[in-house]
């Protein structure tokens, strides 16, 4: 699906226009001129239609970094635009530094109790203690133990539950 922006005037004496591409962009805004036959320079750009409209707006896509949203984040595939909007909204990350950081955000979705569920199954945890045992072993305690000491965080993002941490 293609995306669609609209670059609205801040100039009350023009409408704006629709584009798709970067290039589209500014060939309509070198040539964009309010009623007076003024050039127009500064533009709201919003967000109308298509895909990674979270992740657009965790950005702040603007005037300033619009090339930046088209070469490096516009196509970005679902779950790496969580772990974009997880830097930014939670870890203060700022739009430069995040493809450097996404390999370095896991993400689980879900909650912290199924994350350690399947953490405890993944890796055998309980294997070791004696059969009879292991039904002691308080799964939700520990669920909450990795959330308190920031081995894991749960977020949400988008109406949906994340478990994310540090790999």
């Amino acid at each position: 699906m293609t995306n669609v922006y609209h670059a609205t005037p801040y100039d009350l004496h023009t409408i704006g226009f629709y584009f798709s591409t970067y290039d589209e962009y500014l060939e309509k805004s070198a040539t964009h001129t309010n009623e007076f036959g003024q050039h127009i320079e500064e533009y709201e750009i919003q967000f109308i239609d298509g895909d990674n409209a979270a992740l657009f707006k965790a950005i702040g896509v603007n005037q300033a970094n619009l090339e930046q949203w088209f070469d490096d984040f516009e196509g970005m595939n679902p779950e790496d635009a969580v772990k974009a909007i997880y830097l930014i909204d939670y870890n203060g990350c700022v739009s430069d530094d995040i493809l450097s950081q996404l390999e370095d955000v896991c993400l689980f979705e879900g909650s912290a109790l199924e994350y350690t569920e399947q953490y405890i199954e993944d890796t055998g945890m309980l294997d070791e203690m004696p059969e009879n045992l292991r039904y002691y072993f308080d799964t939700g305690a520990f669920a909450r133990d990795l959330v308190i000491s920031g081995d894991i965080s749960e977020v949400e993002i988008g109406g949906t539950n994340y478990i994310v941490w540090g790999c």
